[in-house]
């Protein structure tokens, strides 16, 4: 009650005496929030935004300027120093970065108390310099009007072996930019051959063998969608809510989880050490995990909840989301660690066979 009595009532001076003696915004409320845009935009100021304003009486300044990547680049080129006092939409791989390089505040359930109902997973794939709000995993989606159901991650990356000759031109890839989800597919095509993110050369030639049929290949998620729309494209790895999202706005796409299982993603949010107004953005971060703005945003946007003690979701969504510890166990996460340390060789080796 007294910690969101100081925020409700505005002071600077309440709100610097009450958790910490990091600088807070002359502007005691306003809020600079970067995340996505598109869809994911419309979705999170209505559930999530507009609700945090009116309970605080604030003003959220929304930056959808910037990927992941690029909010990352920004904090890394101020030193952790960035326009905006939040990165709500972050890769787990870039809070342990972040937290190495200590560009990031750290966070416990002192300055974020909903924590304590956050996944026992999330403590383990992030240091406490963030927090996990979201979960997906990594999907295969095919056209329903031109393929049968792949079943095998080896039914994308050895596509023209299933498919035929019709499949050329219509297999979608990743641009390494979209770095997590173009290298999980790689693993799990290393996986399907009997590697893993320690061993990727099947991977790699897969990939060779798969290039003379990729189609188009993009940058971001959003940007697949026009070729989904069109039936340019008619299998390809894509996030489950974004697929779930698709779906059920009419688009001739199934989504499916290949026999060699996935890999989970746990989105997250972290606050750089410069950010003018660490309190209110912990407190942001705490009402993200609210149960009801968990329920209302993961019900829009079609993903898994960042906290394990909400069950009574409605059947169509748990069974495509991860919402209970039993689904959890069945998620495989890669070495975050490594797959940073990795990411600028992999990018090369991925643009050196695509450039042959």
């Amino acid at each position: 009650m007294r910690r969101r009595f100081a925020l409700k009532t505005g002071g600077a001076i309440a709100l610097a005496s009450s958790i910490g003696p990091w600088p807070v915004a002359l502007a005691a409320d306003t809020l600079n929030v970067a995340a996505y845009g598109g869809e994911f935009e419309e979705i999170f100021r209505r559930t999530v935004i507009e609700p945090f304003e009116k309970k605080f009486s604030i003003k959220v300044i929304y930056d959808n300027s910037s990927s992941q990547t690029q909010m990352y680049a920004k904090m890394r080129a101020g030193r952790g120093t960035a326009s905006f006092d939040i990165a709500a939409e972050m890769a787990a791989g870039q809070v342990i970065l972040g937290a190495r390089e200590k560009l990031l505040e750290p966070i416990t359930e002192r300055e974020v108390p909903n924590l304590k109902y956050a996944w026992e997973t999330s403590r383990k794939i992030i240091p406490p310099y963030g927090i996990v709000q979201n979960y997906q995993y990594l999907a295969l989606i095919w056209n329903k009007n031109k393929v049968r159901q792949p079943t095998s991650w080896l039914d994308y990356w050895e596509a023209q072996k299933v498919y035929g000759a019709d499949i050329k031109g219509r297999v979608l890839s990743h641009g390494m930019s979209n770095y997590e989800l173009a290298a999980y597919a790689l693993i799990m095509g290393a996986k399907a051959r009997g590697g893993d993110e320690r061993n990727m050369k099947p991977a790699w030639d897969l990939l060779k063998g798969l290039k003379p049929y990729i189609g188009p290949v993009v940058d971001t998620s959003a940007a697949a969608v026009p070729y989904m729309e069109n039936e340019q494209v008619w299998i390809g790895p894509y996030w489950s809510a974004r697929s779930v999202y698709y779906m059920k706005r009419g688009l001739p796409i199934g989504m499916t989880v290949p026999k060699e299982g996935t890999i989970a993603l746990g989105t997250t949010s972290a606050v750089p050490i410069g950010s003018r107004n660490k309190k209110l953005a912990f407190e942001f971060m705490n009402f993200r995990l609210e149960p009801d703005i968990q329920r209302a945003f993961c019900l829009e946007y079609n993903i898994g909840p960042g906290r394990s003690d909400i069950t009574d979701w409605p059947a169509d969504f748990a069974e495509q989301q991860v919402t209970t510890e039993e689904k959890m166990r069945t998620m495989s996460f890669p070495d975050l660690d490594y797959m940073a340390a990795q990411q600028r060789s992999w990018t090369e080796e991925w643009q050196d066979i695509m450039a042959s």
